[in-house]
C-alpha cells in the first residue's frame, strides 16, 4: 500500500495568482503575434499533446516505480517542464475564450463535492465508486 504523501506548495506558488501567470501567457503569446493562432481547437489540440508528453515519463512503470521516477532531479525538472507547457495552454485557452479559472475550479470543486461524498468514496478508486 502506497504511504500517504506530505502536501506542500511551492513558495513561489503561494505567492503568484492565477491572474499573474495568465497576463504573463498573454504577453508572450501577444508579442509573437500568435493570437491568431490559439483557437479553441488548436489550444485544446495542445493541451492533449503536451499532457501526452508528461506520460511517455511514466508509460511503462508501475505506479510505484512512476512515483520514484520524481525523486530524480533531472526526471522531475524535464516533468515539470512538461507540466508548465500543459499549464500555459491551458491558460492561454482561458484567456482566449474568458474563462474565470479560478471561478470554474471553485464550481468544479463544489459540483464534485456533491458527485462525491467523503463518507461514500473515500479510499476507494474511480472504479470502485
Amino acid at each position: 500500500m502506497q504511504e500517504k504523501r506530505t502536501r506542500f506548495y511551492a513558495e513561489e506558488d503561494s505567492q503568484t495568482t492565477v491572474g499573474e501567470l495568465r497576463a504573463a501567457v498573454d504577453r508572450f503569446v501577444d508579442a509573437r503575434d500568435w493570437t491568431q493562432y490559439h483557437t479553441p481547437k488548436h489550444l485544446a489540440m495542445s493541451i492533449a499533446i503536451e499532457a501526452a508528453e508528461i506520460m511517455e515519463h511514466f508509460q511503462w512503470y508501475t505506479a510505484e516505480e512512476s512515483i520514484a521516477r520524481l525523486n530524480d532531479t533531472d526526471e522531475k525538472a524535464q516533468v515539470a517542464d512538461e507540466l508548465a507547457d500543459v499549464l500555459i495552454y491551458c491558460l492561454s485557452f482561458a484567456n482566449g475564450a474568458d474563462i474565470d479559472v479560478s471561478a470554474a475550479i471553485r464550481a468544479k470543486l463544489a459540483r464534485n463535492e456533491t458527485r462525491f461524498p467523503i463518507n461514500e468514496v473515500r479510499g476507494k478508486l474511480g472504479h470502485e465508486i
